[in-house]
Protein backbone atom coordinates (compact mmCIF):
# COMPACT_ATOMS: atom_id res chain seq x y z
CA UNK A 1 0.00 0.00 0.00
CA UNK A 2 1.52 3.13 -0.89
CA UNK A 3 1.70 5.50 2.27
CA UNK A 4 1.19 8.61 0.53
CA UNK A 5 -2.78 7.43 0.52
CA UNK A 6 -2.76 8.36 4.44
CA UNK A 7 -2.54 12.29 3.59
CA UNK A 8 -6.13 12.00 2.15
CA UNK A 9 -7.52 11.41 6.10
CA UNK A 10 -6.17 14.68 8.03
CA UNK A 11 -6.70 17.22 3.91
CA UNK A 12 -10.29 15.75 4.13
CA UNK A 13 -10.80 16.27 7.81
CA UNK A 14 -9.22 20.30 7.08
CA UNK A 15 -11.64 20.42 4.15
CA UNK A 16 -14.28 19.53 6.19
CA UNK A 17 -13.57 21.77 9.22
CA UNK A 18 -13.30 24.79 6.88
CA UNK A 19 -16.79 24.26 5.23
CA UNK A 20 -18.22 23.83 9.12
CA UNK A 21 -16.36 27.29 9.91
CA UNK A 22 -17.63 29.16 6.31
CA UNK A 23 -20.90 27.72 6.81
CA UNK A 24 -21.34 29.67 10.43
CA UNK A 25 -20.00 32.74 9.00
CA UNK A 26 -23.10 32.80 6.21
CA UNK A 27 -25.51 32.21 9.12
CA UNK A 28 -23.97 34.22 11.94
CA UNK A 29 -21.39 36.61 10.52
CA UNK A 30 -19.09 34.84 12.94
CA UNK A 31 -16.50 31.89 12.11
CA UNK A 32 -17.10 30.31 14.75
CA UNK A 33 -19.10 31.26 18.09
CA UNK A 34 -17.71 33.60 20.40
CA UNK A 35 -18.55 32.81 24.82
CA UNK A 36 -19.71 36.31 26.47
CA UNK A 37 -16.12 36.89 27.72
CA UNK A 38 -15.32 37.39 24.16
CA UNK A 39 -18.27 39.48 22.98
CA UNK A 40 -19.87 40.57 25.94
CA UNK A 41 -23.16 39.67 27.82
CA UNK A 42 -24.35 38.26 30.99
CA UNK A 43 -23.24 34.60 32.41
CA UNK A 44 -25.93 32.48 35.00
CA UNK A 45 -24.92 29.64 36.40
CA UNK A 46 -26.82 27.67 38.39
CA UNK A 47 -26.80 24.74 40.26
CA UNK A 48 -29.14 21.93 40.42
CA UNK A 49 -29.21 18.31 41.40
CA UNK A 50 -32.10 16.96 38.32
CA UNK A 51 -31.05 17.46 34.84
CA UNK A 52 -33.51 19.89 32.84
CA UNK A 53 -34.92 19.99 29.58
CA UNK A 54 -32.50 22.10 27.85
CA UNK A 55 -34.95 22.60 24.77
CA UNK A 56 -38.28 23.45 26.77
CA UNK A 57 -35.90 25.77 28.73
CA UNK A 58 -34.54 27.58 25.98
CA UNK A 59 -37.71 28.15 23.78
CA UNK A 60 -39.46 29.44 26.92
CA UNK A 61 -36.99 31.70 27.30
CA UNK A 62 -36.13 32.78 24.24
CA UNK A 63 -39.81 33.70 23.47
CA UNK A 64 -39.87 36.23 26.59
CA UNK A 65 -36.36 37.84 26.80
CA UNK A 66 -34.67 37.17 23.16
CA UNK A 67 -31.84 34.87 21.95
CA UNK A 68 -29.84 32.71 24.89
CA UNK A 69 -27.59 30.23 24.71
CA UNK A 70 -28.08 27.25 27.37
CA UNK A 71 -25.42 24.69 28.21
CA UNK A 72 -25.35 22.08 31.22
CA UNK A 73 -22.49 20.36 32.50
CA UNK A 74 -22.91 17.57 34.74
CA UNK A 75 -20.45 16.55 37.48
CA UNK A 76 -20.04 14.59 40.82
CA UNK A 77 -21.56 17.22 42.72
CA UNK A 78 -24.88 17.65 40.69
CA UNK A 79 -25.78 19.73 37.61
CA UNK A 80 -24.78 23.38 36.23
CA UNK A 81 -26.90 25.34 33.79
CA UNK A 82 -24.86 28.30 32.51
CA UNK A 83 -27.71 30.42 30.77
CA UNK A 84 -25.83 33.51 28.17
CA UNK A 85 -28.01 36.26 27.48
CA UNK A 86 -27.56 39.98 26.64
CA UNK A 87 -25.80 42.39 28.94
CA UNK A 88 -28.85 44.35 28.88
CA UNK A 89 -31.15 41.44 29.78
CA UNK A 90 -32.51 41.25 33.71
CA UNK A 91 -30.89 38.10 34.83
CA UNK A 92 -33.47 38.52 38.13
CA UNK A 93 -36.15 38.38 34.84
CA UNK A 94 -34.76 34.93 33.74
CA UNK A 95 -34.63 33.21 37.17
CA UNK A 96 -38.46 34.03 37.53
CA UNK A 97 -39.20 32.33 34.55
CA UNK A 98 -36.39 29.41 35.06
CA UNK A 99 -38.60 29.31 38.72
CA UNK A 100 -41.91 28.55 37.32
CA UNK A 101 -40.90 25.48 35.43
CA UNK A 102 -39.87 24.40 39.00
CA UNK A 103 -36.57 24.60 38.76
CA UNK A 104 -34.29 25.69 41.78
CA UNK A 105 -32.71 28.79 41.70
CA UNK A 106 -31.78 29.00 45.31
CA UNK A 107 -27.81 28.39 44.35
CA UNK A 108 -26.99 30.71 40.92
CA UNK A 109 -24.03 33.29 40.13
CA UNK A 110 -23.93 36.08 38.03
CA UNK A 111 -21.20 37.15 35.55
CA UNK A 112 -21.48 40.26 33.44
CA UNK A 113 -19.27 41.49 30.78
CA UNK A 114 -20.06 44.61 28.68
CA UNK A 115 -19.83 44.50 24.78
CA UNK A 116 -16.87 47.25 25.23
CA UNK A 117 -14.40 44.97 27.44
CA UNK A 118 -15.47 41.55 25.99
CA UNK A 119 -14.13 42.94 22.49
CA UNK A 120 -11.21 44.11 24.30
CA UNK A 121 -10.39 40.64 25.46
CA UNK A 122 -11.32 39.08 21.82
CA UNK A 123 -8.73 41.87 20.81
CA UNK A 124 -5.50 40.25 23.30
CA UNK A 125 -7.18 37.36 22.41
CA UNK A 126 -6.03 37.39 18.54
CA UNK A 127 -3.68 39.18 19.13
CA UNK A 128 -2.14 36.39 21.33
CA UNK A 129 -2.88 33.72 19.05
CA UNK A 130 -0.70 35.58 16.43
CA UNK A 131 2.24 35.70 18.45
CA UNK A 132 2.52 32.70 19.73
CA UNK A 133 2.35 31.41 15.87
CA UNK A 134 5.26 34.19 15.05
CA UNK A 135 7.26 32.93 18.16
CA UNK A 136 6.40 29.05 17.17
CA UNK A 137 7.32 29.58 13.66
CA UNK A 138 10.86 31.22 14.68
CA UNK A 139 11.52 28.70 17.15
CA UNK A 140 10.97 25.89 14.70
CA UNK A 141 13.28 27.44 11.49
CA UNK A 142 16.31 27.44 14.52
CA UNK A 143 15.57 24.47 15.38
CA UNK A 144 15.90 22.86 11.88
CA UNK A 145 17.09 25.41 9.09
CA UNK A 146 15.24 23.63 6.97
CA UNK A 147 11.92 24.67 4.90
CA UNK A 148 9.63 21.50 4.50
CA UNK A 149 10.42 19.91 7.83
CA UNK A 150 9.36 23.12 9.80
CA UNK A 151 6.75 24.00 7.33
CA UNK A 152 5.30 20.25 8.13
CA UNK A 153 5.63 21.63 11.76
CA UNK A 154 3.41 24.40 11.73
CA UNK A 155 1.08 23.08 9.24
CA UNK A 156 0.06 20.39 11.71
CA UNK A 157 -0.24 23.33 14.29
CA UNK A 158 -2.70 25.26 12.36
CA UNK A 159 -4.33 22.54 10.86
CA UNK A 160 -4.78 21.21 14.64
CA UNK A 161 -6.53 24.37 15.44
CA UNK A 162 -8.42 24.99 12.12
CA UNK A 163 -10.43 21.46 12.55
CA UNK A 164 -10.51 21.63 16.87
CA UNK A 165 -12.51 25.06 16.11
CA UNK A 166 -14.94 23.64 13.92
CA UNK A 167 -15.41 20.62 16.07
CA UNK A 168 -15.92 22.53 18.58
CA UNK A 169 -19.12 24.06 16.49
CA UNK A 170 -20.27 20.78 16.37
CA UNK A 171 -19.76 20.09 19.97
CA UNK A 172 -21.38 22.98 20.95
CA UNK A 173 -18.44 24.48 22.41
CA UNK A 174 -18.16 28.50 22.47
CA UNK A 175 -14.37 30.27 22.30
CA UNK A 176 -14.41 31.38 25.78
CA UNK A 177 -11.08 32.16 27.98
CA UNK A 178 -11.02 29.12 29.11
CA UNK A 179 -10.98 27.34 25.06
CA UNK A 180 -8.52 29.85 24.01
CA UNK A 181 -6.57 28.89 26.62
CA UNK A 182 -6.67 25.19 25.92
CA UNK A 183 -6.23 26.10 22.01
CA UNK A 184 -2.50 28.16 23.35
CA UNK A 185 -1.79 24.85 25.08
CA UNK A 186 -2.33 22.93 21.77
CA UNK A 187 0.04 24.32 20.20
CA UNK A 188 2.45 23.46 22.67
CA UNK A 189 1.49 19.94 22.44
CA UNK A 190 1.23 19.86 18.55
CA UNK A 191 4.66 21.22 18.51
CA UNK A 192 5.93 18.81 20.88
CA UNK A 193 4.74 15.69 19.28
CA UNK A 194 5.82 16.97 15.79
CA UNK A 195 9.44 18.08 16.87
CA UNK A 196 9.78 14.49 18.37
CA UNK A 197 9.20 13.14 15.12
CA UNK A 198 11.01 15.33 13.11
CA UNK A 199 14.31 15.21 15.12
CA UNK A 200 14.12 11.02 15.19
CA UNK A 201 13.84 11.03 11.02
CA UNK A 202 16.05 14.42 10.41
CA UNK A 203 18.84 13.90 12.85
CA UNK A 204 18.99 10.40 14.34
CA UNK A 205 20.37 7.30 12.22
CA UNK A 206 18.89 4.56 10.65
CA UNK A 207 16.04 2.80 8.74
CA UNK A 208 13.30 5.74 7.90
CA UNK A 209 10.19 2.99 9.30
CA UNK A 210 11.84 2.21 12.42
CA UNK A 211 12.64 5.92 13.02
CA UNK A 212 8.94 6.63 12.41
CA UNK A 213 7.75 3.26 14.55
CA UNK A 214 10.09 4.38 17.81
CA UNK A 215 9.07 7.54 17.31
CA UNK A 216 5.13 6.80 17.04
CA UNK A 217 5.86 4.61 20.21
CA UNK A 218 6.30 7.52 22.17
CA UNK A 219 4.24 10.19 20.63
CA UNK A 220 1.44 7.85 21.00
CA UNK A 221 2.40 7.41 25.08
CA UNK A 222 2.54 10.71 25.55
CA UNK A 223 -0.88 11.94 24.04
CA UNK A 224 -2.72 9.01 25.35
CA UNK A 225 -1.33 9.79 28.58
CA UNK A 226 -2.35 12.93 28.74
CA UNK A 227 -5.64 12.14 27.32
CA UNK A 228 -6.56 9.68 30.19
CA UNK A 229 -5.60 12.74 32.55
CA UNK A 230 -7.82 15.01 30.65
CA UNK A 231 -10.56 12.14 30.69
CA UNK A 232 -10.52 12.43 34.68
CA UNK A 233 -10.75 15.39 34.75
CA UNK A 234 -13.73 16.16 32.77
CA UNK A 235 -15.54 12.96 34.50
CA UNK A 236 -14.61 14.75 37.68
CA UNK A 237 -16.47 18.20 36.65
CA UNK A 238 -14.45 20.07 39.53
CA UNK A 239 -15.44 23.66 37.63
CA UNK A 240 -16.89 23.97 34.44
CA UNK A 241 -13.82 26.29 33.48
CA UNK A 242 -11.58 23.00 33.83
CA UNK A 243 -14.16 21.09 32.00
CA UNK A 244 -14.17 23.24 28.41
CA UNK A 245 -10.00 23.04 29.22
CA UNK A 246 -10.59 19.23 29.46
CA UNK A 247 -12.81 18.73 26.43
CA UNK A 248 -11.31 21.64 24.11
CA UNK A 249 -8.00 19.80 24.70
CA UNK A 250 -9.74 16.21 24.19
CA UNK A 251 -10.41 17.01 21.02
CA UNK A 252 -7.55 19.12 19.96
CA UNK A 253 -5.16 16.14 21.43
CA UNK A 254 -6.94 13.31 19.42
CA UNK A 255 -6.91 15.56 16.11
CA UNK A 256 -3.21 16.12 16.69
CA UNK A 257 -2.79 12.19 16.53
CA UNK A 258 -3.98 12.00 13.17
CA UNK A 259 -2.45 15.36 11.67
CA UNK A 260 1.03 14.20 13.14
CA UNK A 261 1.17 10.48 12.52
CA UNK A 262 -1.36 10.62 8.97
CA UNK A 263 -0.28 14.19 7.70
CA UNK A 264 3.45 14.92 9.14
CA UNK A 265 5.42 11.58 9.12
CA UNK A 266 3.83 10.77 5.33
CA UNK A 267 5.43 14.47 4.14
CA UNK A 268 8.59 13.70 6.36
CA UNK A 269 8.98 10.24 5.31
CA UNK A 270 8.45 11.45 1.47
CA UNK A 271 10.85 14.35 2.16
CA UNK A 272 14.00 12.23 4.04
CA UNK A 273 13.61 9.16 1.55
CA UNK A 274 13.94 12.44 -1.58
CA UNK A 275 16.37 14.01 -0.41
CA UNK A 276 18.33 9.98 0.91
CA UNK A 277 18.42 10.88 4.81
CA UNK A 278 19.31 7.71 6.87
Amino acid sequence: MNYKLFLIVPVALFIFSIGILANNYIQTGEWFERDIELRGGTLITLETENPTNIMELENRLSGIIGPVDIRELKGLSGYQLMIAVDAETDYEAVLDEIAKLGIDTGKFSVRTIGPALGKAFWNQAQMGIIIAFIFMGIIVFVIFRTFVPSFAVILCAVSDIVITLALMQVFGISLSLASFAAILMLIGYSVDTDILLTTRLIRESGPVKEKIRGALKTGLTMSFTTIGALSALLISGISPVLSQIAMVLLIGISIDIINTWLQNSVLLRWYVEKKGIE
